[in-house]
């Protein structure tokens, strides 16, 4: 088998990806709405303080630590033998004859005994710095969502995000249609906030399936 990895422009012309405008997945994710506690409240605001003041300056370890780490806990989406988060886990599976291989920084999982991902939903791939022929987290995404394709075998659409430092984006991928929403800035209050909403809603979109 082939191994390789691949740019974005590669993955859409091999894998015969098309970014679409109807995105009725995306945007049934994207209108999430929810509310915090007074405790998730006070939790939020002492996160956003801290990464306006320092946010900067962390490497791609301490943005994950600090920062996504919170996120994903104000976002609750764990659920007992459920639903679980997983970090820095790696995927792999042959498509079209090519081994393509990734490892995840975060995604959402089925949970098996002993820790153990299985069934994927959600990858998110981040990189501290901008865009780059060295790390392209898009691109990253993007194979983890082809290769949970091929692992999961159900027909399901798929969720991701890719970050550079602080501006998110969230893309879904339903059969070979790929969508992507507006860029979310977690410097602005009011994105951050919903950033942490849209993936509260990641719960209920896999539960539902």
């Amino acid at each position: 088998m082939a191994h390789k990895k691949f740019t974005l422009g590669q993955l859409a012309a091999t894998f015969e990806i098309e970014r679409v405008g109807n995105c009725v997945h995306l945007q049934e994710w994207l209108d999430a709405q929810s509310t915090f506690t007074n405790l998730q409240e006070a939790l939020f605001q002492d996160i956003y303080a801290k990464s306006l003041e320092e946010g900067n300056y962390w490497n791609e370890e301490e943005l994950k630590i600090e920062m996504i780490g919170f996120i994903f806990y104000l976002a609750n989406i764990n659920v007992p033998r459920q639903v679980k988060v997983f970090y820095e886990r790696p995927l792999s599976a042959t498509i079209k004859g090519y081994d393509l291989n990734v490892t995840a920084d975060c995604f959402v999982a089925k949970p098996l005994q002993f820790n153990e991902p299985s069934t994927p939903y959600y990858f998110l791939q981040e990189y501290k710095k901008g865009r780059g022929e060295a790390k392209d987290p898009e691109a990253q995404m993007l194979t983890a969502m082809l290769i949970a394709q091929e692992l999961n075998q159900d027909g399901n659409v798929l969720y991701g995000s890719y970050l550079f430092g602080s501006r998110w984006r969230f893309c879904t991928l339903n059969g070979r249609d790929y969508c992507q929403s507006r860029e979310y800035n977690a410097d602005e209050q009011d994105d951050l906030r919903q950033i942490i909403f849209i993936l509260r809603k990641l719960k209920e979109l896999i539960l539902n399936r």
